[in-house]
């Protein structure tokens, strides 16, 4: 490029070349045409149109990158050089860089319209709009592939959050379920017994339950089940048998059921039907040995509906003679 001061500037030389240039870049031979422009452009000061001549025979030599350097020269002369500007919107399209291409183009053509930059022009337009859909497509898909993402996160988290709420719900009913064993927890006192209003002499019952004179032992006048019930469940014989499902139930069911315990004492055919199970039937009796502080239930004159139950020193008399009887080297330890 020109680096000169102005001294040594011979224009009649660079004239000469400059012409000679012109007329070898017209005989397509770019190569010598290139020679004599650089002469003419180290010669004087060279103007926007002779660097865009250069530049031309750079980009048909295919030498892109000097020839878009002397274009933006051309430019910085002359910001409204049409040559400069086609010669460098054809570069762009070259190498592909298809939205400089198409400003430098259209600059062109709004200053000196030209038949091959418009043909260009097309093209480049044309593939800009292409390069514009595959945009907007690729960006389409990347928001739906977010939206999706997003989708599926929201539904596991869902998903997670309903099988906390069940599982919390589960506990709670299992809970529920055990907290104080069913139908034990906050029984103020059991109907009926010794010192509650009923048992001075229930119908049919001959003055009431042996060892019961003033409430059921250790419970100090009926002051409720809770105080009894602590008791029994700090027994080893007896939490080891709560260990059996079958005896679980079988004791959820006796205080759950109506009227508590006393109404199976009412029910002959439940109470055989416990007594008489090889599971159910040793533990009740046991139970019941240490509820009445002894070996059973005694002195029970007749209640209603059982026909009367004898003196059940250690067992159920009466009418329940069908009821197995387990003498205690029978009846199966409660620890396993």
């Amino acid at each position: 490029m020109y680096s000169g001061d102005g001294s040594s500037d011979d224009h009649e030389k660079a004239a000469i070349a400059k012409t000679a240039a012109s007329r070898l870049k017209s005989s397509g031979d770019y190569p010598a045409a290139l020679a004599k422009y650089t002469e003419a452009v180290l010669l004087a000061p060279p103007s926007a149109l002779l660097l865009a001549h250069r530049a031309h025979c750079l980009f048909r030599m295919d030498r892109r990158a000097a020839a878009v350097r002397d274009c933006d020269a051309a430019l910085d002369r002359n910001p409204d050089s049409a040559k400069a500007l086609r010669i460098r919107g054809e570069c762009h399209v070259r190498a592909g860089e298809y939205q400089k291409a198409l400003g430098d183009l259209s600059a062109a053509q709004s200053i000196d319209f030209d038949g091959e930059a418009a043909r260009m022009l097309k093209e480049t337009t044309a593939k800009c709009r292409e390069m514009d859909a595959e945009r907007v497509k690729a960006k389409n898909e990347e928001e739906d592939r977010l939206r999706k993402r997003g989708e599926e996160i929201k539904k596991a988290q869902e998903e997670a959050r309903r099988e906390a709420e069940e599982e919390e719900r589960s506990s709670a009913a299992g809970a529920a379920g055990m907290g104080g064993m069913p139908g034990m927890g906050g029984m103020g006192g059991m109907p009926g017994m010794g010192g509650t209003p009923g048992m001075g002499g229930m119908p049919g019952m001959g003055g009431g339950m042996p060892g019961m004179g003033g409430g059921m032992p250790g419970m100090g006048g009926g002051g409720g089940m809770e105080g009894m019930m602590a008791g029994l469940m700090s027994d080893p014989e007896v939490a080891a048998g709560m260990q059996n499902p079958k005896v679980m139930k079988a004791f959820q069911d006796l205080m759950s059921g109506p009227g508590g315990p006393m109404g199976v004492m009412s029910n002959p055919a439940k109470l055989q039907e416990m007594m008489s199970d090889p599971e159910v039937g040793p533990f009740m009796q046991k139970l019941m040995g240490k509820v009445m502080g002894g070996g059973g239930m005694g002195g029970m004159g007749g209640m209603p509906g059982m026909g009367g139950m004898g003196g059940m020193d250690g067992g159920f008399g009466g009418d329940m003679d069908d009821m197995p009887d387990l003498d205690d080297d029978e009846m199966p330890d409660l620890v396993d």
